[in-house]
């Protein structure tokens, strides 16, 4: 899993003054994949928490916090990897 965070100016994206991001990685073939992804980066002219899953394109708007995203993430991604990953 990678975790980042980074302090920023507060403003209406951006309320706490916190921007982050949550991956949870699965390693297959040599090949690292993203299965999940939590953050609440600008998507489609937004900036909110968002999940990113492994093969959708439409993302799942979600209030959570920084704190809650990453026990999150890690259940999204280890249910994600029991169930399919190895069908990619």
């Amino acid at each position: 899993m990678i975790k980042q965070l980074w302090k920023v100016d507060k403003s209406d994206n951006f309320p706490n003054g916190l921007e982050f991001v949550y991956q949870f990685l699965y390693c297959k073939d040599d090949e690292w994949i993203q299965v999940a992804r939590i953050d609440n980066q600008l998507h489609e002219g937004k900036a909110d928490v968002h999940i990113h899953i492994l093969k959708r394109k439409k993302v799942e708007w979600e209030e959570m916090t920084f704190e809650e995203a990453e026990e999150r993430v890690l259940e999204l991604g280890e249910g994600i990897i029991k169930n399919i990953v190895n069908k990619i």
